[in-house]
This record gives C-alpha cells, sequence and structure tokens, in this order.
C-alpha cells in the first residue's frame, strides 16, 4: 500500500511567500474602479505565482499531495467585483496544471464553513457561486476528478432530517462539471462520519473521514468500521483522508502544531489489511510541511514501512 502525504495552502519553510494575499473590498471601493480592478487581478497573479513555487518545493521535497488555498483570487465572487478566473488566468492556471500533471501532484481546494447547500436559498446560491469559483480553478488547470472540492453536509437549523433533505434537494442546482468534483467531509460537532457516509452514498459521491473530526464527533460505529464502505464511494480515485491531532485536551477541536501517529497509524493498518492500493493523507496541521516531514519520518519507523520520498511512504 503506499501513502502519500500532504499539506494546506503554504509552505513554512519558504520564507515571505503567501498565496493568500488579501485585498479587501473596502480597499477595492476606496479607488476608481478600473484601478481597483487591476489591483484585485494583480494580486490573484502574484498568489498563483506563490503557489508556484510552493509546487515547486513539493516537487523537490517528494510531496504528491498539496490542498491550494480557497483565498487565490481575492474579491472573485464578490457581487460588486466578480472577477472571470478561467478568463484572466488562463495561462497561469494552465502552467499551474501541467506541472502538478508532470510531478504527479493530486491537488484539491476545501472552500469555507460558509459554503453550504442546505441553508436559506441566498446561503445556497452564494455556495453554487463559491463552488464555481473552485471549480474554476481545477478546470483551469486541467485536472482529473482526483482533484476534488471538499465541503461539510452543512447546517442542522433544528432539524437534521430535514436539513439533509433540503441538501438533496439543492444537489440538482449544482452545476454538473462541480459536482463531479465535490466530496463530503464529517465534522466536529454536527454530521458524524455515518451521516455523512449516507449522504455520500444518496449522492455517489465520496466520503472525505476526518479522524480528528470523528474523535470530537464519533459515529456508534468506528472509521475503521466503516472503512470498506468509506472506501467504496471512491471508487477508482484513490481515497484521500483528514488528520490533524488535538491542540490539548481543553482545545480537543482545534488543531495541534504537529501530528500525534498513534490513531492515524491504527486506521492506515486497517487500509493495509483490506488491500488498498493507496491512501493520500492530507495533513491539518498549525507547522504544514514541517509536520509532514516529522510524520513521515515517524511512520517510516514502523516494522514493515518504507519511506520512499519525502511525503510517500509504502506498507
Amino acid at each position: 500500500m503506499i501513502i502519500r502525504l500532504g499539506f494546506v495552502s503554504t509552505a513554512m519553510a519558504i520564507f515571505n511567500n503567501t498565496p493568500s494575499s488579501t485585498f479587501t473590498y473596502k480597499l477595492f471601493s476606496e479607488r476608481p474602479r478600473e484601478e481597483a480592478m487591476q489591483r484585485a487581478i494583480d494580486i490573484g497573479r502574484k498568489n498563483l505565482q506563490a503557489t508556484q513555487r510552493i509546487l515547486y518545493y513539493n516537487a523537490a521535497h517528494g510531496i504528491r499531495l498539496f490542498r491550494l488555498s480557497s483565498a487565490l483570487i481575492p474579491l472573485a465572487t464578490h457581487p460588486d467585483v466578480r472577477i472571470d478566473v478561467a478568463a484572466e488566468y488562463a495561462d497561469d492556471l494552465r502552467k499551474l496544471g501541467d506541472f502538478a500533471k508532470a510531478h504527479d501532484m493530486r491537488l484539491s481546494m476545501h472552500p469555507n464553513q460558509f459554503t453550504l447547500l442546505n441553508g436559506s436559498d441566498k446561503v445556497v446560491d452564494a455556495a453554487i457561486e463559491d463552488l464555481n469559483y473552485h471549480a474554476a480553478i481545477l478546470d483551469g488547470m486541467g485536472l482529473d476528478e482526483a482533484a476534488i472540492i471538499n465541503i461539510h453536509v452543512g447546517g442542522v437549523y433544528g432539524d437534521k432530517i430535514a436539513a439533509t433533505q433540503k441538501l438533496y434537494d439543492n444537489a440538482p442546482k449544482v452545476p454538473e462539471h462541480v459536482m463531479k468534483r465535490l466530496t463530503f467531509e464529517n465534522d466536529d460537532k454536527t454530521y458524524t462520519l455515518e451521516e455523512t457516509l449516507a449522504v455520500s452514498q444518496r449522492l455517489q459521491r465520496p466520503c472525505m473521514l476526518d479522524l480528528h473530526h470523528d474523535w470530537c464527533n464519533p459515529s456508534a460505529l468506528s472509521p475503521i468500521e466503516l472503512l470498506p464502505q468509506i472506501a467504496q464511494t471512491w471508487g477508482d480515485v484513490p481515497m484521500k483522508i483528514h488528520v490533524s491531532s488535538p491542540k490539548s485536551e481543553k482545545e480537543f477541536r482545534s488543531h495541534s502544531d504537529y501530528i500525534n501517529p498513534e490513531m492515524l497509524t491504527a486506521f492506515l493498518k486497517s487500509c493495509k489489511e483490506i488491500d488498498l492500493p493507496r491512501v493520500d493523507v492530507m495533513i491539518e496541521a498549525k507547522v504544514k510541511d514541517l509536520a509532514l516531514f516529522q510524520l513521515a519520518e515517524q511512520l517510516g519507523k514502523i516494522r514493515g514501512v518504507k519511506r520512499l520520498e519525502g511525503g510517500i511512504l509504502s506498507w
């Protein structure tokens, strides 16, 4: 079994290189519109260039899994701004995608917690616009369906059954090219892994297991018990999971700087036992790439595990 480790958004080891430089609407509105638009576009291009440097870094260090920042293009979906991402950054995105494909890098995106498909009509409309923005980036890179957009099931609004049904009712509103990239992740307070798996099965989309969220908000059945069903939702696409560790007993839901490998190791052992060919593990830790290297070293010390590259192991 191949285990590929990845990290989120930015590399701590690269000095002064953020892919999430911002340009607020307040600053936008204080400038002449043409000047403000150009400023927003330029910052987006700067963020894409920073992303390219991170991909170079990843390639050099044997990291083949990476989550792109959702804040690459500031104000892209703001109703008073709107930037045509696909048209404006066609060359930049193609360059990023070509590099990722040439180095077998799997890229993904994860919109914020306000991107919900079971809220009010206004919330859902905004969510679909946000999802279109994310899809435009991945489509512009020419990436296949393994480059996913991960979201949560959504809110409860006092009635979880009705809220879930609203998600099902709204799903047909999501454009096909967006839906083919969607995955659904269990969260740390409301929708458990079992409930999220049921949504994934109903919508025929992959279920994204977050181990830390399951510790915070457990199902009656454990991730290991649900593993065969979770793996089945991924079809021919390699299964991807999220891992983080609690910051402290008091701040259990917050992410720690690094990863405690114990629970992850037990889960990966079960993946090996059911003969999964590959598992992609997205690390959600505060020190990002530094946490990846520490975890890779720790996993590499397990009997039978061999570290093949910086972020790739076999077991």
